[in-house]
């Protein structure tokens, strides 16, 4: 890694594990795994990976063959070597740039200079911009201080961004009372602790409790699953809000009182409970 005239001996390790549930696709009649052989159309056969070019298509099934020779020349970044062009302020950064983490920790040989970076780094509270090459292209990174070693992020170039304009619509004017229901929803759901450790993938081991319990050759009884009333947003909104975990933040405000006392009454208080919903909606009409 490289920083101006400095080179430290690091090592580059993914900073993530995608953990989803893969397959392998079998023949229904015998259970073998599908093979999947290089094969050339026009010529009717399989194809050897010495066989194989490059080819950059310019049409219908028209392409510019490519040889080695055409990527020698090329300014791509060198693949040993991570080269940190700037410093930023994090704060600065587009997070739509983010893409893959990396972990770089250092090796033995470069642990003094690599320690006295990540300490400067950490004082000046600055965000290294790099250029790194692997997999046949030059990427963009963010590095910054994670702990005892650094955080590679990989970055988008601005040309890979989507212009949210091509996707966009103007928004919607919206009320105070409207503004009100949405504020109470959101503090209903505030939390202090940001961390994401309570959240987990329900789908991935819901699966893998089906997968073990085939294996142990037994049926995997699923929870029942009911499908959702059809709400409109006045009572979607409200039903979230009753419907809000007990430790989470109270919401603040008249609204918020009066939307609150919906938690309070009771499956058998149902006329109540409807004549509340309609009191509350026209609160909430402009």
């Amino acid at each position: 890694m490289g920083f101006g005239m400095v080179a430290v001996p690091v090592k580059l390790t993914s900073g993530t594990e995608e953990k989803k549930v893969s397959f392998n696709q079998l023949h229904d009649h015998c259970h073998s795994r599908i093979q999947m052989p290089r094969w050339c159309s026009t010529c009717d056969r399989k194809v050897e990976s010495g066989e194989i070019v490059k080819g950059y298509p310019v049409g219908d099934e028209q392409y510019v063959v490519m040889e080695e020779a055409d990527f020698a020349g090329l300014p791509a970044a060198s693949q040993k070597t991570i080269d940190i062009v700037a410093f930023v302020d994090a704060g600065g950064i587009d997070p739509r740039h983010y893409n893959k983490a990396y972990l770089v920790a250092p090796e033995d040989a470069g642990l003094k200079a690599f320690s006295l970076f990540i300490q400067a780094m950490t004082r000046a509270n600055v965000v290294g911009i790099a250029k790194l090459g692997f997999r046949e292209r030059e990427h963009l990174a963010a590095i910054r201080p994670f702990g005892d070693v650094l955080l590679l992020q990989t970055l988008f170039y601005a040309d890979e961004l989507r212009d949210p304009g091509d996707v966009g619509k103007p928004l919607t004017v919206c009320s105070t009372q409207e503004m009100d229901m949405a504020m109470t929803l959101i503090q209903s759901l505030a939390v202090d602790d940001p961390c994401l450790d309570q959240y987990k993938d329900d789908y991935r081991e819901t699966l893998n409790e089906v997968i073990q319990a085939k294996l142990g050759g037994t049926v995997f009884a699923a929870a029942p699953t009911t499908e959702a009333p059809k709400m409109d947003l006045v009572d979607a909104l409200m039903a979230s809000i009753a419907a809000k975990p007990a430790d989470t933040a109270e919401p603040e405000g008249e609204l918020a009182r009066r939307i609150g006392e919906l938690a309070e009454v009771g499956a058998d208080q149902v006329t109540k409970s409807e004549q509340f919903t309609e009191e509350v909606r026209s609160l909430w009409k402009p």
